[in-house]
């Protein structure tokens, strides 16, 4: 990390070389046109709560984008599914990120009614969303996939709340309860359900109590959140929110500055790449098809996302704006001032 008395930088790792294990399978072919679909759907519910600017900016960032790098064997009602789950969640969370910690309780509230209650209807935006996607996409699911999505659902918005609750409370977690904490609130675990859904595989729960599942689960969720949370820490502590971030976690557990904190990430991402590449060996030697076959399709569609994510992340002007080329080639990021290019909902 270097500084002068006007700038601060720092360094990212590059994990394109560390996720370069995963092969590359490209982008999906559906993707220009169920993206208009996806974006014309979601601003129905956008533009109730975000004003222009707000809108404008999520538009350009082009979160529609990650589904085709994360998801590039998904057919087009494949595709629509994971964008608009997509929508839903970086609605969502740019919505809590501007309540009070009992406001987002009660949101999560709404969402659980709307998911679990057909005739639950408080003509809210939240719920009329919720009760959409139900409607055009996990109704049509497999029943083991059907179940665990709305379980994850209703736990991401149970516990997304609490990321305000520690911001009123300036509280910084450490690193084994972060960990827990995160695989929650980044709901990859939803994103997850979607890979079984569009590779059309409905897995029994047994697969998934498996621990060589468990395990290879786990390292797949953990890169993309450690990955986003890399990506996202310059945002994120412009606007006051660093305290719910790896790197700021890291710094203060590990009493290091923040270039050791990034450094210390980028080489955690390597010792997960090898623990879901070791739970793929060990499902491929087994003779029964659903995990020598099926665990190791879906363990395989587990690297498109991690691979696709870190893409797709340099691809978008969501973390580092029009400057994101630019960090793509020389990895270098300049740390912006506190509260600097903050960017309220209702603008």
């Amino acid at each position: 990390m270097s500084s002068t008395p006007e700038q601060i930088t720092y360094r990212l790792p590059k994990l394109e070389d560390t996720f370069s294990v995963f092969p590359d399978n490209g982008l999906n072919a559906n993707y220009p046109k169920i993206c208009v679909e996806s974006r014309e759907w979601i601003n129905q519910y956008g533009d109730i709560v975000c004003g222009p600017k707000m809108r404008a900016f999520m538009n350009n960032c082009n979160f529609e984008l990650i589904n085709s790098y994360c998801f590039p064997y998904a057919g087009e009602a494949g595709l629509r599914a994971t964008m608009d789950l997509t929508n839903i969640l970086w609605l969502y969370d740019e919505f809590t990120d501007t309540v009070t910690g009992a406001e987002a309780d009660d949101a999560a509230i709404i969402v659980a009614h709307a998911l679990r209650e057909p005739n639950f209807n408080d003509k809210s935006w939240i719920s009329r969303m919720m009760k959409s996607f139900k409607h055009n996409h996990i109704d049509k699911a497999g029943p083991h996939v059907a179940r665990r999505l709305i379980d994850h659902l209703c736990t991401y918005v149970k516990i997304v709340g609490k990321e305000a609750i520690l911001r009123e409370k300036n509280e910084v977690l450490d690193i084994p309860s972060y960990v827990a904490f995160r695989r929650e609130t980044s709901a990859v675990r939803t994103c997850f359900d979607m890979v079984e859904y569009c590779a059309g595989l409905d897995l029994p729960q047994h697969v998934h109590e498996d621990p060589v599942f468990i395990s290879g689960y786990n390292a797949a969720m953990d890169l993309v959140f450690w990955t986003n949370d890399l990506f996202s820490y310059n945002m994120e502590q412009s606007k006051g929110h660093a305290g719910a971030n790896a790197v700021t976690v890291i710094m203060k557990s590990k009493g290091v500055d923040l270039q050791a904190a990034i450094d210390f990430l980028g080489g955690y991402c390597e010792a997960l790449t090898s623990q879901l590449l070791e739970s793929r060996r060990i499902f491929a030697s087994r003779d029964d098809p659903v995990y020598s076959k099926d665990a190791v399709r879906i363990i395989d569609a587990f690297g498109d996302w991690v691979r696709g994510n870190d893409q797709w992340s340099l691809a978008t002007e969501r973390y580092f704006g029009k400057e994101n080329n630019i960090v793509k080639k020389t990895r270098i990021v300049k740390l912006k001032a506190p509260f600097s290019d903050a960017l309220a909902l209702d603008e």
